[in-house]
């Protein structure tokens, strides 16, 4: 497990952190681990709201759960993700492990090492580079149904399925109408 630098490093980071502290200060005494395939780190968080290291075997109050997938979006810079996770035990910890998490200021986080303005830019950077993705995506995504509806016909178009939607509502209502009249024309019969 890599429980003592991964700890260093998160101890370090809510050092500065006095909003994502003061979420977790409610739980002092619990630990927390969490999981990647095999278990990343175990903390236990301490009066201020950080975080030190726990011993292997000792009691876990939650259990954090990141699938790859999850992990690559977080270090992407998606703080959402984490509530992704999938955690056991302590509902409210891990509540506001995620809460925390997601309230950490990454300009202040950054400011000891790159300097007030330099980490600004690097924030407005990856805001503006998460836009940027999140923008390509939608296009490509756009670009690709375009492509199976007009160019490969294998995708119908809303007009073309709302076009077969009526001919079907018509042809149900034909149907009971024929229906109807069979029905009279039985009875007229008999």
């Amino acid at each position: 497990m890599l429980s003592a630098p991964i700890v260093i490093v998160l101890h370090r980071l809510l050092a500065e952190q006095p909003a994502a502290r003061g979420m977790l200060n409610r739980h002092a005494g619990k630990t927390f681990r969490l999981n990647l395939i095999a278990p990343l780190f175990a903390a236990r968080i301490e009066a201020d709201g950080n975080v030190l290291a726990v011993p292997e075997g000792a009691e876990i109050a939650t259990e954090i759960r990141l699938t790859p997938a999850l992990l690559l979006r977080l270090l992407a810079g998606e703080r959402q993700a984490l509530s992704e996770a999938q955690a056991e035990g302590d509902g409210l910890l891990a509540a506001d492990i995620r809460n925390a998490f997601a309230a950490i200021d990454l300009a202040l986080a950054l400011r000891p090492y790159l300097g007030d303005i330099l980490a600004a830019r690097v924030v407005d950077g990856m805001a503006a580079w998460h836009d940027w993705q999140a923008k390509a995506q939608e296009s490509a995504a756009k670009s690709v149904s375009e492509y199976l509806v007009h160019e490969a016909d294998v995708l119908a178009s809303k007009e073309a399925v709302a076009e077969f939607m009526h001919a079907v509502d018509t042809l149900r209502d034909d149907t009971a109408r024929l229906e109807t009249r069979v029905a009279l024309l039985e009875r007229r019969e008999r």
